[in-house]
């Protein structure tokens, strides 16, 4: 008789059995968190395979920088020619008279040992172009010619361009521009300083860097 009074009891209080849908909530929940770890590894192991694919390309890029400045080293024949993080230096005394965009006999001639190698180096990276970077010193430039630094910097690598064109380096591939003062290799301390800061600067970029083609 208890076990009957016992057993109306809970089914007073429980007229509905819970368990069974307890049990399906508590099984789509496990699903969901499942579910949820599933895609937290999947989005985990994207990222990695994002990340080493980034390494790979840095590493490219590092040696693609490496061998660029080898070939540019193997430039540096003369003491007309410096390299420096990649970049071939001529000093602008070597090529142009002061407040000059005419080439000097012997700036045409650094130019014509440069041409060649040049060349070469084109044809061996064809995503690459070249860049002629003029740069003056601090001091004001003082002619009719050239209203400031900027001008003479500008027209200094385009005659460094045009040269290297007439010898020979496809025009597409060859760009020209003017720093002035601007980014200097040394504080304008000295003569010696501002002697280095005048100068003419080739290096090689990325043609997407600089043309949409």
């Amino acid at each position: 008789m208890r076990r009957r009074a016992d057993s109306a009891r809970r089914h007073a209080l429980f007229p509905v059995n819970v368990w069974p849908p307890f049990v399906d909530a508590l099984t789509l929940v496990l699903a969901a968190f499942v579910l949820i770890m599933v895609a937290a590894a999947v989005a985990q192991s994207g990222l990695l395979a994002r990340l080493r694919a980034n390494d790979r390309e840095l590493e490219r890029l590092r040696g693609e920088k490496e061998r660029i400045e080898r070939r540019l080293r193997a430039l540096a024949a003369t003491g007309a020619i410096e390299v420096d993080d990649g970049k071939v230096i001529l000093q602008g005394e070597v090529l142009f008279a002061s407040g000059s965009d005419e080439l000097s006999p012997g700036g045409r001639h650094a130019l014509a040992q440069l041409s060649a190698p040049l060349g070469a180096l084109l044809a061996a990276e064809p995503d690459q172009m070249i860049l002629v970077g003029g740069h003056t010193d601090d001091r004001p430039i003082a002619n009719q010619r050239f209203a400031s630094n900027w001008e003479l910097s500008a027209a200094r690598s385009t005659a460094v361009a045009r040269a290297l064109v007439a010898d020979g380096l496809p025009p597409v591939r060859v760009v020209a521009s003017g720093f002035g003062a601007y980014h200097p290799r040394r504080p304008n301390h000295s003569d010696d300083d501002r002697r280095r800061n005048r100068r003419i600067e080739v290096l090689l970029v990325p043609m997407r860097s600089v043309s949409s083609r």
